[in-house]
């Protein structure tokens, strides 16, 4: 539930900045819009690891800016999730949050 409460507000916070011409509609189409629009991308990235400190969700180190983090989970989502096919069928919002989880995994 958390979750997906976070991925919406990540996801709207995103939409509403300046930047909004970021195509968020999945991950391909994100992918393609950041060729164009790489400012909009990295707002959606950062707002992402914003809302993820700010909900204490995943385990991004303390050291680790929010920029460099977004820069990380924008990479992420650029270059590594469209490889996976596991990853086809997710939502963007939800792929952002697995990003987080797949780059910075919390110790069991």
């Amino acid at each position: 539930m958390t979750k997906s409460i976070l991925a919406v507000l990540a996801v709207t916070a995103a939409v509403m900045l300046p930047a909004a011409a970021t195509d968020m509609s999945s991950l391909s189409a994100f992918a393609a819009s950041c060729t164009t629009d790489n400012k909009g991308c990295r707002s959606a990235a950062l707002s992402a690891i914003i809302s993820a400190r700010n909900a204490k969700y995943g385990c991004i180190p303390a050291e680790t800016s929010n920029d460099t983090a977004a820069d990380k989970l924008l990479d992420w989502l650029r270059y590594t999730a469209p490889r996976d096919p596991k990853y086809t069928n997710e939502s963007l919002a939800d792929l952002m949050w697995t990003g987080i989880d797949e780059i910075w995994p919390c110790k069991k």
